[in-house]
């Protein structure tokens, strides 16, 4: 009986020792690796652009701007202001001449225009130089009988021995005053730019119409007489 009981008590006791032990090993043994495939396979592709990203893109390609060939400018005409002021450095009686037959030609009247010289008196009526001083005093004897007495002799320059019979301010004076010499007797009478008159400026007045002068435009631009092409001017 006594080894029965102890029999039974070596069997329960073993199975217990067999049963902790196998909670143990249970408890200690690594869990197995799980392999993914599907996340391997997309850790080696590029992240797919999140939403904002790809309308940035897609904006950015859209808005580019077009490369467009530049455009040849056209040449513009000379403005009307440009046609209505010229200048010469210097003009002599000579070239204020043939400035206003050059203008004449074209069509252009002379009341349709004006030439200021740059000097107060820039005017003069006058006498040529004659040949030699008999012929001088000759005339200055004629221009004492016809009581004229505003008069002077040139001493120096080009113009050297020609009379002055008066200077003035505005072309119109000094033909006003040419004519009414002319008219008392005097003859071989001349008036222009004096010589040290300085810049002439040539102004087309309102009496000429835009229309007329770009109808001009090549005449005025070129062909004036040799020598007298003039430069553009502001309008004073």
């Amino acid at each position: 009986m006594r080894k029965l009981i102890g029999l039974l008590l070596a069997l329960n006791l073993g199975m217990l020792v067999v049963g902790l032990a196998w909670q143990f090993a249970a408890r200690e043994a690594p869990q197995p690796v799980v392999f993914n495939a599907e996340k391997i396979r997309l850790l080696d592709l590029p992240p797919s652009p999140q939403p904002d990203e790809a309308n940035a893109v897609a904006d950015a390609v859209i808005q580019t701007p077009a490369v467009v060939a530049p455009e040849e400018k056209a040449q513009e005409p000379t403005p009307i202001a440009n046609l209505r002021c010229f200048s010469w450095e210097k003009l002599d009686a000579a070239g204020w001449r043939a400035v206003e037959a050059y203008l004449k030609q074209i069509g252009i009247k002379p009341g349709a225009y004006s030439i200021d010289l740059e000097k107060k008196l820039g005017w003069w009526v006058f006498l040529p130089p004659l040949a030699d001083a008999e012929a001088g005093q000759a005339r200055m004897d004629q221009i004492i009988q016809l009581g004229i007495k505003d008069y002077a002799q040139v001493r120096s320059g080009p113009m050297r021995s020609a009379l002055s019979l008066g200077a003035f301010s505005k072309s119109a004076q000094a033909r006003e005053h040419a004519a009414f010499l002319t008219a008392k007797g005097l003859k071989d009478i001349e008036f222009g730019p004096r010589l040290e008159s300085g810049v002439a400026r040539l102004n087309f007045l309102s009496s000429i119409s835009d229309a007329e002068l770009e109808n001009m435009a090549a005449q005025l631009k070129a062909g004036w007489p040799n020598g007298l092409q003039p430069a553009t001017c502001a309008l004073p």
